[in-house]
């Protein structure tokens, strides 16, 4: 433009000047256009006047392009009009522009949220299509698949990798709700396969379930069920005949066999159980069973019918000859076939057993006759005779018995059995210490003896209550004696089933802690013969009431369960001698010696002794001259209802008078 000479080349250069505000917009932006457009004015202006002076000069030819006109239309079009539709292009692509990425920003979220929910849903899951192909598997679908990473799943066909087994082995198993497969890998491995969802496009949500060890268990349930019609009639613990199922047993052996046929029943009763499953532990206890039971079995003979009733009892029925019908022979033959002793973890136990027999057709004509007259004779056995036969009296001592348990019961509750004292003297015949004996007196006036109803109690597990209410009965005479500074103790008898109650326990510690001089009035006297003092729980309590300042003394030594042991094991200081040592005193050397020895050795061990059940002067001098501390029996005084020691103020413990 500036260089050429020529007008119309100007002109046309001015011109060209019009495409720069849409050229600006295309490659810039909108404000650079706008002020190209403004200043193309300028150019419009020089086109326009240049061209009015060439219109003027010339021979009055006007040239098309220089109509003003046309100049006003080119200016607008070229520097408005196009610019402004190039804009309004550019500002609908730049707006759909917009719109797109935050479109594709949120198709990017929601794929990605669905990409997490199909890989976290803590189930394997398939996307598959119609023809089985699979399009996509989430981590714990390729686990159970057992898919590692350099392999790929995606494009394969579901077939290559699943089974289908069953009554569904159709070709498109997949489409069905669910369908059984296996893994073809494994065979073992069982998978559920459930169709979820059908998607729009015509695919498949496929949802994977490892069903083998269900598939275990429902085939060890059915194994089971199959058993279920045999073990129902077994103890599940021994495998041996329950109580039905031996009835059942017996009865068909009575049945098949002759009328000259006789057999044996009897009931084993393991003894003191109880302590064993308290010291062992539930599962120990079982283990002695079990090991019982198969000792059982391997010493008894094939004909033997053996079953397990419940808990500790098992039932035997055997054929006898005529030899074994004489008791004595029997009792033989079954204490023959018991363990006496049991090894548990490398210790030894020594096991006692009550049995309860009877005889078919002499006592029974079936097995649930002969059961029940077996469980009558097993309720008088005892620890000195374990072997007890049927007959037909014990039936009456049974109905008796239950009926003096009931009364014994209510007479319990009601406190009707009460303490009398029996005086215990020094050698100088002066009253030092009393015994508390229980005492109960029906309401037709006569006396229960006192061997009777402790015996039944300890049967009836009332012992603990019984003590409680005896010993909370004593209390107060033991408070008056207390403050009245009567200090004369009076020995209390516990037979050991109180000392495994916590209730009592708890009594005794209660008691001692509210009144601490307690201890010097109460001697505890501890009934060797009960077997449950051999129970280590026994041991520890007695050590602890001694330790809170109760005396105890071990009654009746010589007859029990552990007789030395009980000195090494029980925190004694007082040693009871029985009567059945006493009686036959003087005139029975024998008798002389054992008790000889038995004050030399609570001598040696310093243990106080004392003799009961003297009831002549020359075995109260006797004793005397052996050495013993304490004398008590008949000779000296009976025992006497303990409101006698009470009455008038304790007028008469006051006194504490001379005995001769």
């Amino acid at each position: 433009m500036t260089l050429s000479k020529d007008s119309n080349a100007v002109k046309y250069g001015l011109i060209s000047l019009y495409s720069l505000p849409l050229m600006a917009r295309l490659f810039f932006g909108f404000r650079l256009s706008l002020l190209l457009s403004i200043a193309n004015i300028g150019s419009f202006y020089l086109i326009v006047s240049d061209s009015h002076s060439l219109e003027m000069r010339g021979n009055g030819l006007v040239p098309a392009f220089t109509s003003f006109y046309f100049q006003v239309l080119s200016f607008l079009t070229l520097n408005v009009g196009l610019p402004l539709a190039v804009s309004r292009i550019m500002f609908t692509l730049e707006k759909n522009m917009a719109h797109l990425k935050s479109l594709y920003a949120r198709l990017n979220r929601n794929y990605a949220l669905s990409e997490e929910i199909f890989e976290h849903t803590g189930t394997p899951t398939l996307l598959c299509n119609k023809h089985g192909k699979v399009l996509k598997a989430n981590y714990c679908a390729r686990k159970l698949l057992s898919i590692s990473s350099s392999h790929k799943i995606e494009n394969s066909d579901i077939q290559s990798w699943l089974t289908p087994i069953g009554h569904k082995k159709e070709k498109y198993f997949w489409q069905v709700s669910n369908a059984e497969c296996t893994l073809k890998k494994d065979q073992t491995v069982n998978i559920e396969v459930h169709r979820a969802i059908l998607t729009n496009n015509g695919h498949y949500m496929l949802h994977l379930q490892d069903v083998s060890h269900l598939k275990a268990l429902k085939q060890a349930l059915e194994s089971t069920q199959e058993t279920n019609s045999r073990l129902v009639h077994f103890d599940a613990l021994t495998r041996l005949a329950n109580h039905h199922y031996f009835c059942s047993l017996a009865n068909q052996r009575i049945q098949t066999k002759d009328d000259h046929f006789t057999g044996a029943m009897f009931i084993i009763r393991i003894s003191q159980f109880k302590l064993l499953n308290k010291q062992y532990g539930k599962d120990n206890a079982n283990r002695i069973i079990l090991n019982f039971s198969n000792t059982l079995q391997s010493k008894l003979s094939d004909q033997t019918i053996i079953g397990r009733l419940r808990g500790v009892k098992f039932a035997c029925f055997l054929p006898v000859g005529q030899a074994y019908l004489v008791q004595k022979n029997l009792s033989a033959l079954i204490k023959s076939v018991l363990p006496e002793q049991i090894r548990l973890d490398g210790k030894t136990l020594n096991m006692n057993y009550q049995i309860g027999i009877a005889y078919y057709q002499t006592d029974g004509n079936n097995a649930e006759e002969l059961l029940e007259h077996c469980e009558m004779a097993l309720e008088y056995s005892t620890t000195a005779d374990r072997f007890s036969y049927y007959n037909n009296q014990l039936e009456n001592r049974l109905i008796e018995e239950h009926r003096l348990g009931l009364l014994l019961n209510t007479a319990i509750k009601r406190n009707e059995i009460v303490l009398w004292l029996q005086p215990q003297v020094s050698p100088s015949r002066q009253i030092c210490s009393f015994e508390a004996l229980a005492r109960w007196q029906k309401e037709d006036g006569n006396f229960v003896s006192p061997f009777v109803f402790i015996n039944l109690a300890e049967k009836l597990g009332l012992l603990p209550l019984l003590a409680e209410n005896l010993l909370r009965s004593l209390i107060p005479t033991l408070t008056e004696w207390h403050e009245e500074k009567i200090h004369t103790p009076i020995a209390f008898n516990l037979a050991g089933q109180e000392l495994m109650s916590d209730t009592f326990f708890a009594l005794m510690m209660t008691l001692v802690a509210d009144k601490p001089w307690l201890g010097e009035l109460l001697e505890l006297e501890i009934t060797e013969t009960s077997p449950v003092m051999t129970n280590p729980l026994i041991h520890k309590r007695l050590k602890a009431l001694h330790q809170y300042g109760f005396r105890i003394a071990i009654d009746d030594f010589g007859t029990g369960q552990a007789t030395m042991g009980q000195l090494i094991d029980v925190p004694a200081t007082v040693l009871k001698i029985d009567r059945r040592f006493v009686a036959p005193l003087p005139n029975d050397q024998r008798h002389l010696d054992i008790v000889k020895s038995t004050i030399q050795l609570a001598q040696s061990l310093d243990m106080k002794v004392i003799a009961e059940g003297i009831e002549t002067k020359e075995q109260a001098n006797l004793l005397i001259s052996l050495g013993c501390h304490v004398l008590q029996g008949y000779y000296f005084a009976k025992p006497s209802p303990m409101t006698d020691w009470t009455e008038n103020n304790n007028e008469k413990a006051k006194e504490l008078r001379m005995v001769y």
